[in-house]
């Protein structure tokens, strides 16, 4: 049965077809296309292995729209579009770069053949990594690696090798399964990485995979689930813009349960069911619809007094700023109608940072008022250190925090709201492992 259509375009002719999707033209528009998925599932480059199942293009489909769907929210430059059907979506048309760019939070797959002292020992979850992993495979179809339909390597005896390092002017490839140290891990290959970047910078790419990383693992984080690792690719768009291209499916990452089961292409590479394999498709699938759904909040900057300085919160999707100056020791009855107001217009919740000079009565009142989490920033104690008390020592049932520098008081609201926020989940993740990293 055909799928139905949902946008507008028109299909033209098939560009290529490969083992998952083909392309095909956009009739009257030379800049995009139609990626269409379709059933068959792939396990270890091996074609023997290729099976498939009813609706697995349309499960593959809804999971990248989705995750296309997030990323756009959170700024990234992705090649998506629309939806087109069912099994389809429509993208812009770019020049890939023939790389297959991995990010590990969890070691799993392939990097433990390389390293198989991360191996978790029996009955024991996969190691954790604090700082994401970030590694460069190089793109290569039948022992050639191509881009823009010009060979660039060829006579490669491995599909997709391992660089090493990928700031190096030069690329070593290596055997993706094997310990470096082993002898015949160096394929005694190398490539200019000029040749295959041609300008793009790898700082440029590794910067925008983390983030994609870091928003997808903090949208599934928020439904229970660990993100383990990805992959994914790049493209050059029309414009000259680098941008996100290709899939991300159940087949591209790997998706654990609450409980550590495997929901994703993984199960079908160890051998599970092939009806099993296609619930956990249908799993993925149905969650993902949840991916580009941000609450709406708010960081509450509400001030004692017009003198009381506000700090600067980023503009982050998702997250209102609102300004309110009200004091609560001369206008107890209006802050508290001010604050149902607030819980009213922002049912999907809020941080109240409390900035009141001398005594403050502002936060533990609200705090006292509110399930939303009140953190006291009293402005003064630069003059008047004294004024500190008034925001620690507090009544039972008053749980305001205290945090006196005002710059950590917004973080610590960010950090609250990436709880929920995968896009504030990103841009404070991201800073953190950065600062480590540096």
């Amino acid at each position: 049965m055909e799928a139905s259509t949902m946008s507008q375009y028109q299909e033209g002719p098939e560009i290529e077809s490969g083992k998952t999707k083909s392309l095909l033209e956009v009739d009257g528009d030379p800049n995009k296309c139609i990626i269409r998925n379709n059933n068959a599932i792939t396990a270890n480059d091996d074609p023997s292995l290729t099976k498939s199942f009813a609706s697995k293009a349309i499960f593959a489909t809804n999971t990248t729209c989705n995750s296309f769907e997030l990323l756009e929210k959170a700024g990234i430059p992705t090649a998506f579009i629309a939806r087109h059907t069912e099994d389809s979506f429509v993208a812009k048309k770019t020049e890939m770069i023939p790389l297959e760019v991995i990010i590990r939070r969890y070691f799993d797959g392939s990097s433990l053949k390389r390293c198989p002292h991360l191996k978790p020992t029996e009955g024991k979850n996969p190691k954790r990594s604090s700082n994401l992993v970030f590694e460069l495979f190089l793109k290569t179809t039948g022992g050639a690696c191509l881009r823009n339909k010009e060979v660039l390597l060829q006579d490669v005896p491995v599909e997709d090798p391992f660089i090493i390092n990928p700031y190096d002017e030069t690329w070593d490839l290596y055997q993706p399964k094997q310990q470096r140290h082993e002898a015949s891990a160096n394929l005694e290959i190398s490539i200019i990485a000029e040749k295959v970047l041609q300008g793009i910078q790898v700082s440029k790419i590794e910067q925008l995979t983390r983030k994609v990383f870091l928003v997808l693992e903090g949208a599934w984080k928020k439904l229970g689930y660990r993100y383990v690792d990805f992959k994914i690719e790049f493209g050059i768009d029309w414009k000259g813009h680098l941008v996100v291209s290709d899939v991300i499916d159940s087949d591209s990452a790997r998706l654990r349960t609450p409980n550590w089961k495997d929901v994703s292409k993984q199960s079908f590479r160890d051998g599970s069911p092939l009806a099993e394999v296609e619930g956990k498709y249908n799993r993925v699938s149905i969650l993902s619809n949840n991916l580009p759904l941000i609450p709406e909040q708010a960081i509450i900057l509400w001030r004692g007094s017009p003198n009381d300085k506000s700090p600067e919160v980023p503009n982050i999707s998702g997250i209102s700023v609102e300004e309110v100056t009200l004091s609560a020791h001369k206008k107890p009855a209006l802050v508290l109608e001010k604050l149902n107001e607030l819980e009213a217009k922002y049912p999907q919740g809020a941080v109240i940072i409390a900035m009141a000079g001398m005594s403050n009565g502002l936060g533990p009142i609200l705090s006292a008022q509110t399930i939303w989490p009140v953190i006291n920033c009293p402005p003064s104690l630069d003059e008047h250190p004294e004024d500190v008390w008034s925001s620690l020592r507090l009544p039972s049932n008053v749980p305001a925090a205290t945090v006196v520098n005002p710059k950590n008081a917004v973080l610590n609201a960010l950090n609250i709201l990436s709880m929920t926020n995968p896009i504030a989940y990103m841009h404070r993740q991201y800073e953190m492992e950065e600062v480590v990293n540096s």
